[in-house]
């Protein structure tokens, strides 16, 4: 068996990454809970038209965003898959 001097058996986790990941998801759920409630509140804003919100900057941000997210969820995808899990269906 291989020794990795700064955690034990090779392979092995270190005691502290579990802590860590819960922290670090605990902290991912908490943000995107926030994130939501903001998207919700841009969505409203826009479907009410105010005019001033509209432009191809706000488009350019919106793709962005998209993109950014559809990232996310293939990380939460594989984080999924390491945790032996599958992500819960999107309702629609």
């Amino acid at each position: 068996m291989a020794i990795d001097n700064d955690n034990g058996p090779a392979g092995a986790e270190p005691k502290s990454l579990k802590p860590a990941l819960i922290a670090e998801l605990t902290w991912a759920k908490l943000y995107t809970k926030t994130m939501h409630q903001d998207l919700v509140a841009i969505a409203t804003a826009i479907t009410r038209n105010r005019p001033s919100t509209f432009g191809p900057a706000m488009k350019k941000n919106a793709e962005q965003l998209h993109d950014q997210l559809q990232d996310a969820n293939r990380t939460v995808d594989l984080l999924s898959d390491q945790a032996g899990i599958r992500p819960l269906p999107v309702k629609k």
